[in-house]
């Protein structure tokens, strides 16, 4: 079964572009459900279905279905969040609040993210597509069981068979001891995490694809991704440029458009390297309906398999030392003399000569690099190697 992963800013169309995927894929005869816990529910909108919790079906192979993260965390991580709700009350925090911190970071991506492991071990479908937006936050939590470790799941059980000794302590330590209930959510909620990661960082099996808008926030946006999604082991296949205006537009009003999507295309270029880019165009209206769907499927994809691995490999490898950090980054061109690097803050500046004048390309440093200082950069057979030494006090 294949898992695809669509990732993008708010607006640049990306639960258009897992609809139009979908598509393609079941008129190629493969069994697809797409996955949203876009609260908008966006997909009823799209596909013009009402779509509910279970698995509505759109056409021939195609299903859908609306993640609703407030039922999920009811009926199956509800008893974990009232425990921890309870210590936070139990140390004087207001109810709303102790609710509020007692919730998993970015619970709705991570929610819809969970349910890929449900559907992936039912099976009955070829590919699981996800319009969900899974920020470095919640692809942390896929990490949660390797921090725990199999000596701390070992001390759950353990504490499971002494919850009465427990009871007896609350007056004392005055935090609610955990129900046996409790421990076995919380077990039962590790085992999870640890199949999903294993789906998720199986580049045979599991794709993220990047979609923005050729403008600066959103691809902005998508570089962060791109490099969250590395340090996770995440493999990203694609990147989808959406809404570029096509040629046969000439009206002078969309000439300074023009010229600056091409800027932003050339950005892209070089911010993804060596993923493949497809390109779609501004379309003259909104894309609703399967008729809509199909056409945009059809341009994004022509002949190819929607559901194929377009592209295997990390974009970034870091190696840290006790003298600093190595970070190397593929790069698309060969001559030293045409680029520069420079550090902005937390993030790397890469400013790259080109056929449309100078690109400026940003990569977002990882945490460990905020004690360090740009030391020297080298370019050698292809991959600029970026060097970091630590800052002493």
């Amino acid at each position: 079964m294949r898992v695809i992963v669509y990732t993008g800013k708010g607006g640049t169309g990306k639960s258009t572009i897992s609809c139009a995927t979908g598509i393609k894929a079941a008129e190629q005869g493969r069994d697809v459900l797409v996955i949203s816990s876009d609260p908008a529910h966006t997909l009823m909108e799209l596909f013009e279905v009402n779509i509910g919790p279970k698995p509505t079906k759109i056409s021939d192979h195609l299903w859908a279905v609306q993640v609703d993260p407030i039922q999920e965390v009811r009926e199956k991580y509800g008893v974990i969040q009232e425990y921890v709700a309870a210590v936070f009350k139990a140390k004087g925090l207001e109810e709303t609040l102790a609710y509020e911190l007692a919730s998993l970071p970015n619970m709705t991506p991570f929610l819809s993210l969970l349910k890929v492991v449900d559907y992936f071990e039912e099976g009955g479908y070829d590919a699981l597509i996800l319009d969900t937006v899974p920020s470095g936050e919640a692809l942390k939590n896929l990490y949660l069981p390797s921090l725990f470790g199999s000596i701390s799941r070992k001390i759950l059980r353990l504490a499971g068979s002494l919850v009465g000794a427990a009871k007896l302590m609350e007056p004392i330590v005055k935090i609610p001891a955990p129900s046996k209930e409790v421990i076995r959510a919380d077990l039962k909620l590790l085992e999870k995490l640890e199949k999903l990661k294993a789906i998720l960082t199986d580049p045979k099996t599991s794709s993220l694809r990047l979609v923005a808008n050729p403008d600066f926030f959103s691809l902005s946006n998508l570089r962060r991704a791109y490099m969250t999604a590395s340090l996770y082991n995440v493999n990203v296949d694609l990147a989808v440029i959406n809404k570029v205006i096509p040629d046969e537009v000439v009206d002078p009003y969309f000439e300074e458009w023009r010229r600056s999507q091409a800027k932003y295309l050339a950005e892209a270029e070089v911010a993804f390297y060596p993923l493949p880019i497809k390109k779609v165009r501004l379309y003259r209206g909104e894309l609703r309906g399967l008729d809509m769907l199909k056409t945009c499927g059809g341009e994004l994809f022509g002949d190819e398999d929607p559901l194929k691995v377009y592209y295997e490999g990390r974009p970034f490898r870091l190696e840290v030392t006790e003298e600093g950090m190595e970070l190397v980054v593929k790069t698309p061109f060969l001559d030293k003399e045409r680029c520069e690097v420079e550090r902005v803050g937390e993030e790397l500046m890469i400013k790259v000569d080109t056929e449309v004048g100078e690109v400026r390309s940003f990569i977002p440093l990882p945490s460990i690099a905020y004690c360090m200082r740009l030391d020297r950069a080298k370019l050698i057979e292809g991959e600029l190697h970026i060097y970091f030494a630590r800052e002493f006090s």
